[in-house]
């Protein structure tokens, strides 16, 4: 066996590991609708143990282990928060969708129509991200799902955990859902609108730093060298 045998291997588990499927919900799950599947954690945990021990091998020495400690810690942090650029716009699409779906499926069900007829209601006049959701958890409770797994799916998804969690109110204290919902499509929208507004005030922060690169070299050129020059005038 070569030296760079055992190496080699490491890299290949490595692989494997990073190419693990995605541990997925049953049949007809929400989450899978919105975006790419995820790295499952077991994954990851052995993409970055393998990967930091490829590493260490691969430098050698002291260096090398701690260099193999940083490569494995940073993988096991970095790996989870990944997101494609198609992610984000459907996490984008969702939260903008959700308020307007809510409030359709509120008017659904003010209508006298079942939780499953306003569900699927509304995932046909809100087509995109919004509407794939709803549409997998009407086919998951017309399938027979248990409502309480399909609305705690529903809840893995930030801009739906209001939904979810007014459907299982609903549920379990016998509330009419269709009166749940308005505070609901409310509070989703006060938090796109904060989420707004923040985003301007950190676009405003950063503008200030090439506005001030662009300024700086001005100030000292007009108005800084022409008095340091005056002063070195003077004493010469």
């Amino acid at each position: 066996m070569t030296p760079a045998a055992p190496l080699l291997a490491v890299l290949a588990a490595a692989g494997l590991a990073l190419l693990l499927p995605s541990v997925r919900l049953p049949r007809g799950a929400v989450s899978r609708t919105v975006g790419p599947p995820r790295l499952p954690r077991p994954g990851v945990r052995s993409a970055a143990v393998v990967g930091g021990i490829a590493t260490a091998l691969l430098v050698g020495g002291p260096v090398g282990a701690l260099v193999g400690a940083a490569v494995a810690a940073g993988a096991w942090w970095g790996i989870p928060r990944l997101q494609t650029d198609a992610e984000r716009s459907r996490r984008s699409e969702l939260a903008r969708q959700a308020p307007v779906a809510v409030d359709l499926l509120a008017a659904c069900l003010a209508s006298g129509a079942s939780v499953e007829a306003s569900l699927a209601a509304t995932s046909r006049a809100v087509p995109g991200a919004a509407g794939d959701v709803l549409a997998t958890a009407t086919a998951a409770l017309r399938l027979g799902a248990d409502p309480s797994d399909v609305w705690r799916t529903v809840g893995e998804l930030p801009e739906l955990a209001g939904l979810a969690r007014a459907a299982s109110r609903s549920a379990g204290t016998g509330a009419p859902l269709a009166a749940l919902l308005p505070r609901v499509a409310d509070d989703l929208r006060a938090s796109r609108r904060a989420d707004a507004e923040a985003r301007v005030r950190t676009a405003a922060v950063r503008l200030t730093a090439p506005l001030g690169l662009a300024f700086l070299p001005a100030f000292v050129a007009l108005g800084v060298v022409p008095v340091v020059a005056s002063w070195i005038g003077a004493l010469l």
